[in-house]
């Protein structure tokens, strides 16, 4: 099975681990990792590179917070690892795309599936039930 790694700063990655239990229930393979500031950047590398260490065969999804912070900056450092995907800019809806499809697609579709539904999560509801509304009449 797809690994799933939600690395964030803060305890942000901890909450959407704690989310996706909530409505999906528990998971396996799907880990958070949190990077505070009192922490330094070879304690993050060590978290990030003990926690991808079982999908290098399987596959691995690093899902993080935000391009250019400290905790994808670290995530580069695996690009080229050929099993391993990196997605920037983490939410809920990506997290669920990843979870309810990580068992039937390969890593790279996985990637952009998840990628497309953290864009399709993304909505301004004014205009969507706008829109919605004009489709009715």
């Amino acid at each position: 099975m797809i690994g799933i790694i939600v690395v964030s700063h803060a305890k942000l990655a901890m909450e959407f681990l704690e989310t996706v239990r909530l409505i999906m229930g528990e998971q396996k393979d799907f880990i958070g990792i949190s990077f505070s500031s009192k922490e330094s950047i070879e304690t993050l590398r060590s978290k990030i590179f003990s926690a991808i260490e079982p999908y290098r065969a399987s596959g691995c999804l690093l899902l993080t917070d935000v391009l250019g912070g400290s905790c994808t900056n670290v995530c580069t450092e695996l690009l080229s690892i050929g099993t391993i995907r990196i997605l920037t800019g983490v939410n809920l809806p990506m997290i669920l795309e990843a979870i309810q499809h990580r068992e039937n697609l390969e890593l790279e579709t996985l990637s952009q599936k998840v990628r497309a539904g953290a864009i399709r999560g993304i909505l301004d509801l004014k205009e969507f039930y706008e829109e919605k509304q004009k489709r009715k009449t």
